[in-house]
């Protein structure tokens, strides 16, 4: 017995050793992963940081914990306060699930459902009796979009009931639940009925419902014109210049878009809706069955990657958002950006998606205008035919070229060298062929691997 003992005690330390360097080698694995997530992440945003279409902040969870917090530029370019994890931002339409979330609240309470009419709760308003609670959510009610023709008033505080009347005695688009039409208004209208079946303000009710039960602390409902302590500023930022978005008093968003905080704040809803802190699953399934165009109640829900995603996301002047959650792996992504680009809630929430589930994305290229004089730039001015009824614009105005296509917004194009442009709101190119003469003959925009040409018609 003593001989084998002798025997087993150094093979023990040695299995002991191989454990503990196994351990380590473990360790060290996960700790380069980790760190090689993280690299990606910050080598993908600052990319876009330089290129000048994003600014804001990123959060990403997995299974409950917080595996990404970061902020990229500034929360106020003026006073140089950068952006972080206290930063606050407008969440824009990303607000409507928390209406959607009081609704199906207020429905388990037994206080409303969804298929009731309009007319219950509002038996004045017209067409109330065609159009369901349900139809609100869905964005398939045929109402008029008040958000269409607000910029004329939107700079004065206003209420709930004040903003109906902008839309209420409009035509009707289309018959109730026949198809699908984002609609700002619908979601006034369900503010509005929370109040008249609870009696309480529909802020005060995201604050007990919502931001309490799930310690959203700094997170509130912007209005009125009152200053919030550590809310960025929004941008327009076109890569030369950069300016402070138009004003507008949030109370003109309120249950469709008036909701602020953190990205924490926002990854914080997220979770409160994974779990049964905030709704039943009974709930919860209604909420995630889409309707039309993929839309549940107040997010859309697709694939992305071979997983489910439920998406949210909002614009508002300055500030754009996006909030992912991928149920099958338990992770949740807020981006929230205080520049207007429209790339945040396309390639870049999409992109960030990929890095974090270790998919395929590319590193935008950060691209260098170079100066090329008012006479160049205007050989490049006309008309360019992509098809019989696409034409694309190209102006100068004031030394800058801008593209524009009817019925779009128009957006700047900067040389990166002579008869090649490159473009801020969009990872695309823009390339000029001159004919036998020498001069400008078409034009082929370079998008996605794609290439769309198009010729001068005059």
């Amino acid at each position: 017995m003593k001989k084998l003992s002798r025997i087993s005690a150094p093979f023990t330390h040695y299995i002991t050793a191989l454990l503990l360097l196994w351990l380590l080698f473990c360790f060290t694995s996960y700790k380069a992963k980790a760190q090689t997530f993280s690299d990606k992440l910050d080598e993908y945003l600052n990319a876009h940081l330089q290129q000048g279409v994003f600014s804001g902040t990123v959060v990403v969870v997995e299974k409950g914990s917080i595996v990404y917090s970061k902020g990229f530029g500034m929360a106020d370019y003026e006073a140089g306060t950068e952006n972080g994890a206290e930063t606050k931002f407008r969440f824009g339409s990303v607000g409507k699930a928390f209406t959607a979330t009081l609704v199906l609240q207020l429905q388990e309470q037994g206080k409303l459902n969804v298929q009731d009419k309009v007319s219950k709760y509002l038996p004045d308003f017209p067409n109330g009796d065609k159009i369901t609670l349900h139809h609100l959510l869905t964005h398939t009610s045929g109402l008029a979009n008040y958000t269409d023709t607000w910029k004329e008033v939107n700079k004065q505080p206003t209420t709930g009931e004040a903003i109906i009347t902008h839309f209420k005695d409009k035509p009707m688009l289309f018959e109730s639940g026949a198809k699908f039409s984002y609609c700002n208004s619908g979601y006034v209208l369900l503010g509005l009925i929370t109040e008249k079946v609870t009696g309480k303000t529909y802020e005060q009710l995201l604050t007990k419902h919502i931001f309490k039960p799930l310690k959203m602390k700094t997170a509130g409902l912007e209005g009125g014109g009152k200053p919030v302590p550590g809310l960025a500023i929004g941008y327009n930022y076109s890569g030369t210049t950069r300016k402070q978005s138009n004003p507008i008093d949030m109370s003109w968003c309120w249950s469709a878009g008036g909701v602020y905080g953190t990205a924490e704040d926002l990854v914080k809803f997220a979770q409160g809706l994974e779990g049964n802190m905030l709704l039943s699953d009974a709930s919860k399934k209604m909420m995630y069955t889409p309707e039309k165009r993929d839309y549940g109640y107040g997010c859309v829900i697709d694939s992305v990657f071979k997983q489910q995603r439920i998406g949210y996301s909002g614009a508002i002047n300055g500030f754009k958002a996006s909030l992912i959650r991928l149920p099958g792996k338990e992770i949740t992504i807020a981006v929230l950006s205080n520049y207007e680009s429209q790339q945040v809630n396309g390639p870049i929430a999409k992109d960030v998606t990929a890095i974090v589930l270790g998919e395929k994305y590319e590193v935008p290229v950060v691209r260098h205008m170079v100066q090329l004089a008012p006479s160049k730039l205007q050989a490049y001015v006309g008309e360019y035919q992509v098809a019989p009824k696409m034409i694309f614009k190209i102006i100068l105005e004031e030394g800058q070229l801008y593209a524009e296509a009817a019925g779009q917004d128009r957006f700047e194009i900067f040389p990166e060298a002579e008869d090649k442009f490159f473009i801020k709101v969009a990872p695309a190119l823009i390339a000029f062929e001159k004919d036998a003469t020498g001069k400008i003959a078409k034009m082929v925009m370079h998008h996605g691997g794609k290439a769309m040409p198009a010729t001068r018609i005059n």
